[in-house]
């Protein structure tokens, strides 16, 4: 006889009370309880099983509205009952309550455990439900042109996508209901998300050596959902990672302390994939060996960490949520994300990131590299800075306005705020230019005026 586990419970009598753990089963992935046998999986009988066998069918089906198979099954001249249950495709509740099986234990569900578990039971998720008192005037139009655009160009939407209205390519989407705003749409898309849910920010900390408690600095990142994991990377980069750099004639090439594609894919994995419904915050903390990203939201069965590490299939606890960042092609929809990671850190002589259980949610862990000095394939001089790609249309810009905004540049220049920035960098560096005051008042100076004797 096999030992108890998720799917199997040995009893040694019958109570009414074991249908508390029929119903687990039938909540989760099935089982058999046995009646008749000691724990230890002997079989001890029982005198009653033709009753049993008559009474058990009708009790099940009236208490907990499913139906079971009952046997009677015989072991040296030793009688028992065996009841199999089947996984059951609607929530299933005793006594007002709703249980699970974890492990060989029944467990009752409460609080977002229940919730996550009704929406799921009803091929529903969390962000799905809508918010009846939401506004459409929260909806930040600027992050949804950005969706568009970017939607635009991975023929994951129809290609005139760019002439559907907010309303109309939300319903289309899912995103809203009857007019009525989903939980996704005033998380990915509202101008102050957290209006609707208190803690869908991100907390970046850096502490001092691998202290948990002696916090250097830290950062708070709020804004739409869609936004995110761009101005989390931002964060990352400009403040709590260092860089080196590698030249390859013109070329400038980043070296990160950790692996930028990993790193990013881990930050779209957290977000999308958060329990949203939960009190606690998603968090980055960078120590001096390694950096540590949890969100909180256990894996959904039937993954497990050794899955994470392997082919498995995308299991969605926000199947809004990550459609969007999918039609955005910022993922894939495959089930690649940690394999991406693993592949990502591997091509970029890092060590590979590990996955871990913690506190009901998964914890990324990701070792820091050793920089080495700054090296160079060619001398980069003042007078080849400038025939870096873009770099003279930049400096024209200051020209013409130098109060003129990085948003700005990289509109007229069809390029990323991102890839502005960088070369902004390269201009400072070479003292080409130069920021005076402040980063939304200040103005730019051009200290040597290359772009005169270019051609």
């Amino acid at each position: 006889m096999k030992k108890e586990s998720q799917h199997i419970e040995f009893k040694e009598k019958w109570r009414d009370e074991f249908l508390k753990t029929l119903s687990a089963f039938a909540n989760t992935a099935g089982g058999r309880m046995y009646i008749g046998i000691r724990d230890d999986g002997s079989v001890c009988g029982i005198n009653n099983t033709t009753k049993l066998l008559e009474d058990l069918p009708n009790k099940i089906t009236n208490i907990l509205g499913i139906q079971a198979n009952v046997y009677e099954r015989k072991k040296d001249n030793l009688k028992y009952i065996e009841i199999k249950i089947n996984k059951s495709s609607y929530s299933v509740s005793y006594s007002g309550g709703f249980y699970i099986r974890s492990g060989s234990v029944t467990r009752e569900l409460t609080g977002n455990a229940l919730q996550h578990f009704l929406l799921t039971s009803n091929n529903m998720t969390w962000d799905e439900m809508t918010v009846p008192d939401a506004s459409w005037d929260e909806i930040d139009e600027e992050t949804v042109r950005l969706f568009i655009d970017k939607a635009a160009q991975t023929n994951r939407l129809p290609p005139n996508i760019k002439e559907y209205n907010t309303k109309d390519l939300f319903e289309r989407l899912g995103l809203s209901k009857k007019g009525l705003l989903t939980r996704a749409a005033l998380l990915l898309f509202s101008k102050i998300p957290t209006h609707y849910f208190l803690l869908a920010v991100c907390k970046i900390g850096r502490f001092l050596g691998n202290s948990h408690t002696d916090l250097k600095m830290d950062d708070l990142v709020e804004c739409p959902l869609f936004q995110m994991p761009d101005r989390i990377m931002e964060t990352l980069e400009s403040k709590y990672m260092q860089t080196e750099f590698t030249y390859k004639g013109l070329q400038r090439i980043p070296v990160w302390e950790y692996p930028e594609a990993a790193l990013r894919e881990a930050i779209m994995n957290a977000i999308i994939h958060r329990d949203y419904g939960s009190n606690t915050f998603f968090v980055i903390k960078v120590f001096d060996d390694n950096m540590e990203i949890w969100n909180e939201g256990e894996l959904m069965e039937p993954l497990d960490i050794k899955s994470l590490k392997k082919q498995h299939l995308s299991r969605l606890r926000n199947k809004l949520i990550a459609n969007i960042f999918y039609r955005s092609g910022y993922v894939e929809s495959w089930g690649r994300g940690t394999l991406k990671m693993l592949e990502d850190a591997r091509a970029g002589e890092y060590k590979e990131p590990e996955f871990e259980n913690f506190e009901g949610g998964i914890l990324v862990r990701f070792e820091r590299k050793l920089l080495k000095k700054e090296t160079f394939e060619t001398k980069q001089s003042i007078s080849d800075i400038y025939k870096i790609k873009y770099a003279d249309d930049i400096l024209k810009m200051i020209k013409e306005n130098p109060m003129i905004t990085n948003k700005e540049m990289s509109q007229k220049l069809s390029m990323s705020d991102r890839n502005v920035r960088r070369i902004l960098i390269e201009l400072v560096e070479a003292k080409i230019i130069d920021r005076i005051g402040s980063k939304r008042a200040g103005t730019w100076v051009i200290i040597n005026d290359v772009i005169k004797n270019s051609k």
